[in-house]
């Protein structure tokens, strides 16, 4: 009997995303590999397509603003037409609780968004959507026209957006600045995985995390977190200027040393840097800590501001004097209740305050923005501005921070 050729069934993957451009590129890849492709971009629309069309296969990503993706994954598990669906969400390291509650809905496969390359798209294969791992390479030359055509746009907007964040008290205004940050962060770093900017990924991974869980949990806002943000969008529109001389640059591991008398303090930073991919040395005794940095070069230093023998603005004064470390970066750890007066004083050399109990993706923020930034200079003097936008000299941030944010003027430290 002679054998009729039957083609085999076109397979068809959902796209769940607000990212337009993104999505398009994806589709335009898939569909030429033989894929049926869909796109949609809100709760609802999801489950109506997922009732009217046969879908082989779901792409979503765990961070959507404005979108409770778990609750998705719950909704769509209690169709039975939907149940045995292969669902791969797109994650963020930094939020491990949010991860875990979306395997637990009934996600199939998870996969870290700044890690999102086709070898990591791979699981597909395995869940009977052979031949994606191709078609998910983007086209790199338009996502990357896409990213520095639309830069100024998107950042002018994402300023925009936290300007109304830090201008408000009310919880609903907080939280829809907060969305609108979340939307145009997104907009910034689309691509940056697949273009290989690795900061620019990790980076916004990191503060797409801290956005969302202030919107989550607006009473964690505090004058540290707005600061933090603030700092966070001048490093990532800086590292967007200079993408296109950064492509494919790898991420070194840097060397972060923390110095604090306070075992429990030291085990949340060091936990906090871990989220972000970095590992610290740490140590209690400033005075330790001094002899050691005499002799061995840091990219980061995290000082206590209250120890025993020896504080950290007299340990960072001495540090200033010191070859090796003389311009590495140091950042006080201070408490909420003393933050707006050691704001107020001296620095002796310092670049920055985190105030505790700091949110360890708020620590991860800032381990990035400082280590990312291009040239960073010591502060030696900060002053709070209460309620008052802050005017951004030539070396200044270029965003108002209010809410008890601080103002930083820049000089050399003494040699």
């Amino acid at each position: 009997m002679k054998r009729i050729f039957t083609p085999s069934k076109q397979k068809s993957i959902l796209i769940v995303d607000d990212d337009q451009f993104a999505t398009q590129i994806y589709r335009e890849k898939l569909e030429a590999q033989g894929f049926k492709v869909g796109v949609t971009r809100d709760f609802d629309s999801t489950l109506q397509t997922l009732k009217k069309e046969v879908v082989d296969l779901l792409i979503l990503d765990l961070c959507l603003p404005g979108i409770n993706v778990v609750d998705l994954i719950k909704n769509i598990r209690s169709e039975s037409a939907t149940q045995s669906l292969p669902i791969i969400v797109f994650s963020n390291p930094y939020l491990s609780n949010l991860t875990r509650a979306a395997v637990e809905a009934g996600a199939t496969k998870f996969v870290a968004k700044v890690d999102n390359t086709p070898e990591q798209i791979s699981v597909t294969s395995r869940i009977g959507v052979s031949g994606v791992i191709g078609a998910l390479e983007a086209n790199q030359e338009k996502l990357e026209s896409k990213l520095l055509i639309n830069r100024a746009e998107t950042l002018a907007k994402l300023r925009a957006s936290y300007q109304n964040f830090t201008r408000t008290e009310r919880e609903d205004l907080r939280r829809t600045a907060l969305l609108q940050m979340h939307r145009q962060l997104r907009l910034l770093a689309g691509g940056a995985s697949a273009l290989a900017f690795h900061k620019i990924a990790q980076m916004s991974g990191a503060l797409e995390a801290l956005l969302v869980e202030l919107y989550s949990e607006p009473a964690k806002i505090t004058p540290s977190v707005v600061r933090t943000i603030a700092h966070s969008i001048e490093t990532l529109a800086s590292l967007v200027d200079r993408a296109a001389n950064s492509q494919g640059e790898e991420i070194t591991s840097p060397k972060i040393l923390v110095v604090d008398d306070e075992v429990i303090s030291r085990e949340t930073i060091c936990s906090a840097l871990a989220k972000a991919g970095l590992q610290a040395k740490s140590l209690d005794d400033p005075l330790a800590a001094q002899r050691l940095l005499e002799g061995e070069h840091f990219d980061l230093i995290f000082l206590d501001v209250e120890m025993p023998g020896q504080t950290g603005l007299e340990l960072c004064a001495k540090v200033r004097g010191m070859e090796p470390n003389r311009t590495t970066p140091i950042v006080f750890v201070t408490s909420h209740s003393d933050f707006g007066s050691r704001a107020q004083s001296t620095l002796s050399g310092g670049n920055d305050f985190i105030a505790k109990p700091f949110l360890l993706v708020e620590l991860a923020v800032k381990t990035l923005t400082w280590l990312f930034k291009e040239g960073p200079e010591p502060l030696p003097i900060a002053s709070v501005q209460n309620g008052v936008p802050a005017k951004a000299g030539a070396n200044e941030s270029k965003l108002a921070a209010d809410h008890g944010a601080l103002k930083l003027s820049r000089r050399s430290p003494a040699r």
